[in-house]
């Protein structure tokens, strides 16, 4: 077993983080748990075979593929024995990574098979910088941001040529995304196509990867935190902007959704813009 890493100091609360990257040689003991992930694991497999055990399925990444895992997940990866894999990845987190899996619709998505070269090379220009270590952390983590967006598009492309998005679900999602500034039911949503609520969550679910309460809240907590960050807008202000009339609900759902309370996210940002 043989592993070529780059640790990166870490800068929480930045739009785009890299905790780790590298290559690794991996053997039969080669084995990653995680109870709750804190991050997202991107990794191309330039030869061998293994398993991924996520949310009560297995998946079975060889040569060819990238197996993207989400930040929350509770997953377990494991190299096979006789045809080990050797494998490049980025273990990285923010707003703008949430954002591009989103947009791509990649969430939800775990095995891209046989993915086009020009993503292979993208993972190799990430390992090149990484080994160089003449080059600045900033500088790599911002060439790496590139670089991963254009992974994703890469990845989202076949997503949508495999997969494909329904025009019903499109619908809904474009809607979601200009009412952020009012309250939705699943009832209005339902009639914009002409469905039930049960066949409308079922289909969005296997869209987005979540449930279109969960997309509205994250597109929520998104402008949100723009306007913490971007205004002197207070938190009631913002809460009325995103739709919610009660400053306090609105703080509470943005704790939970943030990890921590509008104002303190606010000052973190000041904090982080000031050092800067």
């Amino acid at each position: 077993m043989k592993e070529d890493i780059r640790y990166f100091l870490q800068d929480e609360g930045a739009p785009f983080e890299i905790i780790i990257s590298g290559r690794s040689w991996c053997d039969g003991s080669y084995r990653i748990f995680r109870e709750h992930s804190e991050f997202w694991v991107i990794e191309y497999i330039s030869s061998g075979m293994g398993s991924i055990e996520m949310n009560g399925k297995v998946y079975y990444p060889q040569k060819g593929d990238v197996y993207l895992l989400p930040p929350g997940s509770r997953h377990c990866y494991y190299s096979d024995a006789k045809e080990p894999w050797i494998k490049t990845f980025v273990n990285f987190r923010g707003a703008v990574a949430d954002s591009l899996a989103s947009a791509y619709h990649m969430k939800g998505v775990v095995l891209f098979q046989d993915v086009d070269q020009e993503a292979a090379e993208r993972f190799f220009q990430i390992y090149a910088m990484m080994q160089d270590r003449n080059l600045e952390d900033a500088y790599v983590v911002f060439k790496t941001e590139i670089l991963i967006h254009e992974i994703f598009h890469i990845l989202g492309q076949e997503v949508k040529s495999t997969k494909g998005i329904s025009d019903e679900m499109e619908k809904i999602k474009d809607y979601l995304e200009t009412h952020v500034s009012a309250s939705v039911t699943i009832d209005e949503l339902s009639a914009l196509i002409y469905r039930s609520p049960d066949y409308l969550i079922r289909h969005f679910r296997e869209e987005f990867g979540m449930t279109p309460y969960k997309y509205f809240i994250e597109k929520k907590m998104e402008a949100a935190k723009t306007m913490l960050r971007d205004t002197t807008l207070s938190v009631k202000e913002i809460g009325e902007q995103v739709g919610y009339e009660d400053a306090h609900y609105f703080s509470n759902v943005f704790r939970k959704e943030s990890g921590m309370p509008p104002l303190r996210y606010r000052k973190h940002q000041r904090d982080i813009q000031a050092v800067k």
